[in-house]
């Protein structure tokens, strides 16, 4: 299987009020939720056709993780600034063999880690300190171990119609989607002196951007 899209991930300060204001954005609710209990954190979704939107937060009511929890929610610059509202934090790829990606990148990817939340079970890459992969630029890399929930998802009139990053240098990250083999689900602009992100999402009222 060739390395393809799975998510792009919204964080959120409050699970409750992020979901308020994607909604808005989106013009229809979440059809997922769920729990991460190893990394103390929960989620909504929305149907992107064969990937979706996840938007996580901390879990307020889930005992604290023996670890940073990942997408580096735990960071005071990140908490700052989803305090201001939700931003785009990372975009997740999935693959069918992991341990090989994990092994060959040049990048510190993280340690395979086998999640799972309700039915779904999956192994993910993350980094031990939870941090973002230059900026988010690098995807969290996944491989399923059950169906995508994408699949079990109703067409929401929704489709990803470009995913954007600009930095003021991309040597590393492009080395580093070409050996997960995700170079051609992102375009990396360089030249910015601040690096951010963005996704644009075609909606029934138009297209929206989430930027991070």
């Amino acid at each position: 299987m060739a390395t393809e899209l799975d998510h792009i991930v919204v964080g959120t300060k409050d699970l409750v009020s992020g979901a308020a204001w994607i909604e808005d954005m989106l013009g229809v609710p979440a059809q997922g939720s769920g729990e991460h209990a190893t990394m103390g954190t929960h989620n909504r979704l929305w149907s992107l056709g064969s990937s979706y939107l996840e938007l996580i937060a901390i879990n307020p009511d889930a005992p604290a993780p023996s670890r940073p929890r990942w997408f580096g929610l735990d960071d005071p610059d990140i908490q700052d600034s989803l305090a201001s509202g939700p931003r785009l934090l990372n975009w997740a790829v999935r693959v069918d063999d992991l341990e090989s990606i994990v092994k060959d990148c040049p990048v510190n990817l993280g340690t395979i880690h086998t999640l799972s939340r309700g039915d779904f079970a999956w192994k993910a890459a993350v980094r031990e300190d939870g941090a973002l992969i230059h900026q988010g630029h690098v995807p969290l890399v996944i491989e399923w171990q059950t169906a995508h929930p994408a699949s079990k998802m109703a067409d929401q009139g929704l489709s990803l119609v470009r995913l954007k990053a600009h930095r003021s240098e991309k040597t590393g990250v492009i080395k580093a989607l070409e050996c997960i083999g995700a170079e051609g689900l992102i375009k990396i602009e360089e030249g910015s002196v601040t690096a951010g992100i963005m996704a644009e999402i075609t909606t029934d009222d138009g297209n929206i951007s989430l930027v991070g």
